[in-house]
């Protein structure tokens, strides 16, 4: 009779190769993140740093970036090595108590959004909101990043801290826009990925006419999926991203570069690795 092997041991969630985990106090917001940095696999070209970029909504999307940024940098004519920095949060077992997608809207949105959290606070468990879960902290995450985690990078990593992108989806990517309007030498390329431009009846989209331009070349690259505008019908997506990346393109100043993305077939559960490689090669077109 055969002999039956040992039943395999759970070792513990699979970590990125290469990568390193690391708890930080932000005294900015006020709570504890981890912090996952993978540093590229390839070496720079001509003795360059490698440039940072940073991903915030790390739980769902750090592992994907960094596979991505990683394997594209192997191409001919691909973007450069770059450190790949992904912001997260800490769950509980295996986060069946939805942590991640609570805490994710305090940091992400530049302002409240009275329907929506009402919505939430009515929703059954895990996604239920209590009173401690308050939205509108995108300011104090950003000071959180310049203040805190960029100075620590520069100093902690062999990387060249002044070249800096940053890609985020949903309300990732929300963020990603209103830090492009808001304070957009924070990064030189910026990478939204269907942003959640219908936040509080579409702040982010009246926000254009007040921009804060820098005078410093930038890129931004925006993509959703074409399937979403059904997904979603009162999320209007696809709508909402064109009609951002139109009011942008009347209203920037010529060393703002845009860029646009329908792409077909993808979802808002599927678009992130297709947009964030098209907005890879948008900011990082080589011959």
């Amino acid at each position: 009779m055969p002999k039956i092997p040992p039943h395999p041991t759970l070792i513990g969630p699979t970590p990125v190769l290469g990568s390193e985990r690391y708890h930080f106090q932000s005294l900015k917001v006020g709570g504890i993140f981890l912090v996952d940095v993978a540093m590229p696999t390839m070496p720079a070209p001509d003795g360059q740093k490698p440039g940072l970029l940073i991903v915030p909504d790390g739980n769902q999307c750090f592992s994907a970036a960094a596979g991505l940024a990683r394997g594209m940098a192997m191409e001919p004519g691909g973007p450069p090595p770059l450190c790949v920095v992904g912001i997260s949060y800490e769950v509980s077992g295996r986060g069946e108590k939805a942590e991640y997608h609570k805490i994710r809207h305090r940091d992400l949105t530049p302002c409240g959004d009275e329907a929506y959290e009402a919505m939430m606070r009515a929703a059954p468990p895990p996604l239920k909101w209590d009173d401690s879960i308050k939205t509108g902290g995108a300011v104090e995450f950003r000071q959180f990043i310049r203040d805190e985690l960029l100075p620590w990078l520069a100093e902690s990593f062999d990387v060249n801290a002044q070249d800096r992108t940053i890609a985020g989806i949903s309300l990732g990517g929300l963020f990603v826009l209103d830090t492009l309007l808001q304070e957009p030498d924070l990064f030189e390329r910026y990478i939204a990925i269907s942003p959640s431009v219908w936040w509080a009846d579409k702040y982010v989209l009246k926000q254009v006419e007040k921009a804060n331009w820098s005078q410093q070349p930038k890129s931004l690259h925006l993509s959703v999926g074409s399937g979403e505008e059904a997904q979603d019908p009162n999320a209007k997506m696809v709508s909402n991203a064109t009609a951002f990346a139109e009011t942008l393109n009347q209203q920037k100043p010529e060393r703002l570069d845009v860029g646009l993305d329908i792409v077909e077939g993808e979802t808002h559960m599927s678009i992130f690795s297709p947009g964030f490689s098209r907005g890879l090669r948008h900011h990082f077109a080589r011959p």
